[in-house]
């Protein structure tokens, strides 16, 4: 599988294209504000197994709704995929 990493973060550049590219979405870029969003909320990501622990991270983003999949691995994190959430799913969160 193919690597990339910067100080915080790894991913699959593949992935990461294909979700700009789809979704005009960089979720490199963006991790930052999700998790630096003092309200945001993490899930696990129980939706089938992946073989690891996955969560889901729900923050706004400039006033995007967002949820960023990701994992721990190797102590660091690997952001997996980013997308933007319908009203729907974000009325279903318990925020704190």
């Amino acid at each position: 599988m193919t690597n990339e990493t910067n100080e915080k973060y790894s991913w699959n550049p593949k992935k990461r294209e294909l979700i700009i590219k789809t979704r005009g979405l960089d979720f490199v870029e963006l991790a930052d504000a999700i998790f630096g969003d003092s309200s945001f909320v993490v899930k696990p990501d129980d939706r089938r197994d992946y073989g690891e622990e996955r969560r889901l991270a729900y923050a706004e983003v400039d006033g995007i709704k967002m949820c960023l999949c990701y994992t721990l691995r190797f102590g660091e994190y690997r952001v997996i995929s980013l997308r933007q959430v319908r009203n729907r799913e974000w009325r279903k969160i318990k925020w704190p």
